[in-house]
């Protein structure tokens, strides 16, 4: 009886170590897939308990449940959870479902300026008569690292947007060297031109040499009071025509801008704290907005902090804005970081006064939050 039991067992060993064997094998066919490195939409293999009697079952394309005429393309206003609002082509807005068979299977999560195809629903349990079918190409995007304890390398902030717009301000809360320089450095790696107002200028009747210096990198610099309405003209004029992402820390006066300049916003507005000095997040959530006479702006809440994605120290060492200006890497040694390396021009130019060290300060910053 024994030996029985003893050759009975010996197959489900081998199914065991059969079924390991398929695990480690496994790879991620859907990237395969959307990178166009496999041409046939890949399969998703079930086995029974016994590991008997495979099924093969095809991973359908979201936009098969729909029939086409009952599929339009839109526009991404705003996202939450399970649900977004969008905007039709004949400017109907309605609320639309996005299943997480569409985020997890095909690996596409709608965000505020996406174009999507949306399949009206026959029957739904939630107020929305439209399902998020497919995210359509994105021209451009906005990126930020995920948290840590996601399972998403990198989250997208915005997407088909042609600048990006940070507001800082002169003071309350003091001008941030490292928040502006991260936000230019995400603008550079996206391939997106940088556009930085500097709002309560009616607060300081001069700017630090700090701020002057970085005026100097970016692609426009606007100084704007919303007391006296000093640079409004110029800044509608710089988002008229062009879809903007507008972004800046807490208590910097962004939603106060956009109440100024896009008439019916009604964006809540809040004070800096007292204690610290640091601003109330007003804006909860991103939200697309119109410009008059045409334009867009994507109103993102405040945060105090950018990380950047897949940014390799020796990256940094060579593209930081303000050290390299005619893009010629000039330290002595190729993979010098500028810390005490022998020959670094960055730090002879700090030296010589062509660098401020306010420059070099917060790109150590960054430097060690990279590491």
């Amino acid at each position: 009886m024994a030996e029985e039991n003893a050759d009975d067992s010996e197959p489900l060993s081998r199914q065991h170590s059969a079924r390991r064997e398929h695990r480690a094998r496994r790879v991620n066919a859907m990237q395969l897939w959307e990178k166009g490195t496999i041409d046939d939409r890949p399969v998703k293999e079930r086995w029974s308990r016994e590991f008997r009697n495979p099924r093969v079952k095809k991973i359908k394309d979201p936009g098969e449940r729909f029939d086409k005429s009952k599929t339009r393309e839109a526009l991404v206003l705003e996202v939450h959870r399970r649900t977004c609002v969008i905007r039709f082509d004949d400017g109907s807005v309605t609320s639309a479902v996005y299943l997480a068979t569409v985020v997890k299977e095909l690996g596409e999560f709608p965000v505020v300026g996406d174009r999507v195809l949306a399949g009206e629903l026959e029957t739904t349990d939630s107020d929305a008569a439209y399902s998020v079918v497919r995210v359509l190409p994105r021209k451009s995007e906005l990126k930020r690292p995920g948290p840590e304890d996601s399972v998403h390398r990198e989250l997208v902030l915005a997407a088909n947007i042609d600048q990006v717009v940070i507001v800082a301000a002169a003071s309350q809360p003091p001008f941030s060297y490292g928040f502006a320089d991260r936000f230019l450095l995400a603008a550079d790696l996206c391939g997106l031109p940088l556009v930085m107002v500097l709002n309560k200028m009616d607060l300081t009747p001069e700017l630090p040499q700090d701020v002057r210096d970085f005026t100097t990198l970016v692609e426009e610099f606007i100084p704007v009071s919303c007391v006296t309405g000093e640079g409004l003209d110029r800044l509608a004029n710089r988002l008229r025509g062009r879809n903007s992402i507008f972004s800046g820390m807490s208590g910097v006066g962004k939603s106060s801008l956009v109440n100024k300049l896009i008439p019916g916003a009604d964006l809540l507005t809040g004070n800096v704290r007292d204690r610290d000095g640091k601003g109330r997040h007003t804006t909860t959530s991103s939200s697309l907005l119109d410009v008059p006479g045409g334009g867009t702006v994507i109103d993102t809440p405040g945060i105090r902090s950018l990380g950047l994605v897949d940014l390799e120290p020796h990256d940094l060492a060579r593209m930081f804005p303000g050290f390299f200006p005619d893009g010629r890497f000039t330290c002595k040694y190729n993979d010098c970081l500028h810390l005490s390396e022998p020959g670094c021009a960055v730090r002879a130019g700090v030296s010589e006064g062509r660098i401020s060290k306010a420059r070099l300060d917060s790109y150590l910053r960054i430097l060690q939050a990279t590491d």
